[in-house]
């Protein structure tokens, strides 16, 4: 069985990290690093930290994860509105797949968007969050981006009528 390795990889291993430089404290230099201590937490956790709460994406953005696995996002900034299923994994990562609509020149555009992110927490007991893959960057995930209740309801009724749409689907 033979190793294959993506140009980028080799490149970056031979001009990015400094030479001499341990492999954590590279990370560090080149991006979000994972504390080694860190693990999965359980799904059910995870699930119980998002269900029936709204996150603050910021910038005017929001996303409601309700405990039946819908979800509703705004964004108010661009005035997009987002709606769909979301789900965690057995390996905890928390996914949603859903419909976003916008205002595009003269019409409404829409199009069908995925996107799953990894969570592990440290010994200390905060947790770290990537999209992508295990190999991107880590970032902190504050639980304070996360608030009680639906608070994305009225906002993204406003959206719908502001953008003309009845209703949005979940697109096949």
């Amino acid at each position: 069985m033979g190793f294959r390795f993506g140009i980028a990889s080799v490149l970056a291993a031979v001009f990015l990290i400094p030479a001499g430089a341990e492999p954590a404290r590279a990370d560090f230099q080149f991006g979000s690093h994972i504390p080694k201590d860190a693990t999965t937490p359980d799904p059910a956790d995870l699930y119980r930290m998002f269900a029936g709460r709204t996150e603050d994406w910021g910038s005017g953005s929001y996303a409601y994860w309700a405990p039946d696995g819908t979800f509703w996002a705004v964004n108010e900034g661009d005035q997009s509105v987002g709606r769909g299923r979301w789900h965690v994994t057995t390996r905890s990562r928390m996914c949603y797949e859903g419909t976003w609509a916008w205002r595009q020149d003269f019409g409404i555009e829409t199009r069908r968007a995925r996107n799953c992110s990894f969570y592990r927490q440290d010994a200390a007991g905060e947790m770290w969050s990537t999209t992508g893959s295990m190999a991107d960057p880590w970032f902190p995930f504050s639980g304070s981006s996360l608030s009680a209740g639906n608070t994305v309801a009225a906002r993204y009724e406003a959206l719908l009528a502001t953008l003309g749409i009845s209703e949005l689907r979940l697109l096949d």
